[in-house]
């Protein structure tokens, strides 16, 4: 009957390991000792006093096929001194441990409490992979058993590096990447290939040591490189990493090309903030785009104290008619419709956008009789849900800097169906189609601020987007419709619109 001890009493004989494993060839006839090196043996125990002893059961073949077993851990600190009384403190633990075709450990955890061991323990796969204990150890002669080289590295980056030797300028890529987590502390090589695309330069390739970076170089200038990399082990290589594209500019022109897209392009909705900075004795570093609290100007070195930021945390703004002004809806035709109030609601949706806009008017009447959207108050005129759109009125050049004057287009979804909708007493109902443009306040921070549409018999001002079609209202009979209305938006929080380069 075979012999088994408790993973919970480490044997009386333990082993002391001085160096790995010895590892031969795959299809090696000489046995392969099992051991956890002492790194990960101090990982589970935590103790290492004059090097860990250890124990070794082989258990069977894992999931993945790979040799598997259990070390039992042990080290032995002594006390210091009068106080320590000369006394030593003894350290055990257990490991679960998955070996590789050559002895070498895949992965390890600490073992489960009550596991049983068998010391005389034995087993064969069907490869003719051999496991086995004997004398205190565990054991592998290995058959034909089925090599898997690593993964292919993932998360591939390589960025351009200038390098200055003597008057020569050189360009190198700085590659770095994820190797298969399995199995990196197995890898015994990485290689990188840099092959330029639709160009004649020459292929370059760099082989390194287990790791996760290395260095290519030379660079073709103004060429573009695919990169890859493969990792190998013991085991194989493997499939090339994903390809990724990567252009030899210089850094100059990175950082140029880095800094025009950091800075905004106007309009757009935003704030402008304090820069990150850093404090070296009594100096503070900014780390901004922007010299002005405006962000109107621009810092080329990136050391203002400013820097322009596009995420706005509350979206939400209110809209209220000016005291002692009215709402006109006047057609070329010299119709109207006024109204004595106003309240509206909407939200900002992206950089240039905003969306589900309403606006109620009050007291609403054309030539003395009351006017009406169907189902609300005598008086009341509401706008369907609008979508709006940021952009240029026109532009002008000052001082060196082109200056944008933004302004709101609103328009229904999808800019199709009808603005608005109302009838007045004893009159055919009236149908409002198109859109209006509002100038937008640019350069200041505010919770607040005035937004005002104008017209002038009919005829709206602005009418369009600097360059672009006219984005007028006109009634169902193609009547050119224009709004007159002066309002208090209230943000929920401080926003404002850039309007410089």
């Amino acid at each position: 009957m075979s012999r088994k001890v408790s993973l919970g009493a480490v044997a009386a004989v333990l082993i002391s390991i001085g160096a790995l494993a010895q590892a031969g060839s795959a299809a090696a006839s000489t046995p392969i000792r099992l051991v956890l090196a002492q790194g990960p043996a101090f990982a589970i125990l935590g103790h290492s006093c004059g090097g860990i002893q250890e124990k070794v059961y082989a258990t069977g073949f894992a999931a993945d096929g790979y040799p598997q077993g259990v070390a039992l851990l042990e080290t032995s600190c002594g006390g210091s001194g009068r106080g320590g009384g000369y006394k030593s403190t003894k350290y055990t633990g257990s490991a679960s441990v998955v070996w590789s075709w050559y002895g070498e450990t895949r992965s390890y955890a600490k073992a489960e409490p009550g596991t049983e061991l068998n010391p005389t323990f034995s087993a064969e796969d069907s490869h003719h992979d051999h496991i086995y204990n004997s004398a205190g150890s565990a054991y592998l002669e290995t058959g034909e058993p089925p090599l898997q080289p690593p993964a292919a590295p993932t998360n591939v980056t390589a960025y351009v590096q200038e390098i200055e030797n003597g008057e020569q300028v050189t360009l190198r890529l700085q590659v770095g990447w994820t190797p298969d987590p399995e199995t990196a502390a197995l890898i015994s090589s990485s290689k990188i290939v840099a092959t330029p695309v639709g160009s004649s330069a020459p292929v370059l390739e760099t082989t390194i040591g287990g790791g996760s970076g290395g260095l290519v170089a030379p660079l073709e200038r103004r060429t573009t490189y695919s990169i890859t990399v493969t990792s190998t082990d013991a085991e194989g290589t493997s499939q090339a990493s994903t390809p990724i594209e990567v252009s030899s500019v210089t850094p100059e022109e990175e950082a140029e090309k880095h800094q025009e897209e950091l800075e905004p392009k106007p309009p757009e909705f935003g704030r402008c903030v304090k820069a990150q900075s850093s404090k070296e004795g009594k100096i503070t570093y900014y780390y901004g785009g922007y010299t002005s609290a405006g962000c109107e100007l621009t810092s080329p070195t990136h050391t203002g104290k400013y820097e322009w930021t596009g995420e706005i945390a509350k979206k939400g703004f209110t809209t209220a008619i000016k005291p002692l002004t009215k709402v006109t809806l006047e057609g070329t035709g010299k119709g109207k419709l006024t109204c004595t109030g106003e309240s509206g609601s909407g939200e900002i949706t992206g950089a240039k956008s905003v969306g589900s806009v309403v606006m109620t008017f009050t007291g609403c009447e054309s030539a003395g009789a009351r006017c009406t959207t169907g189902g609300l108050n005598e008086g009341e005129v509401r706008t369907a849900g609008l979508e709006g759109a940021l952009g240029t009125e026109r532009e002008v050049e000052k001082e060196g800097k082109e200056i944008f004057y933004p302004a709101l287009d609103l328009f229904p979804p999808g800019k199709s169906g009808p603005v608005a909708e109302y009838t007045c007493a004893g009159s055919e109902p009236t149908t409002l189609s198109g859109s209006v443009l509002v100038p937008e306040p640019s350069g200041k921070k505010h919770l607040a601020g005035t937004l005002k549409w104008s017209q002038s018999a009919g005829l709206q001002k602005p009418e369009s987007f600097e360059g672009g079609p006219r984005d007028v209202l006109s009634s169902q009979i193609g009547e050119q419709i224009g709004l007159s209305l002066s309002v208090t938006q209230t943000n929920e929080e401080t926003v404002e619109i850039n309007r410089t380069v």
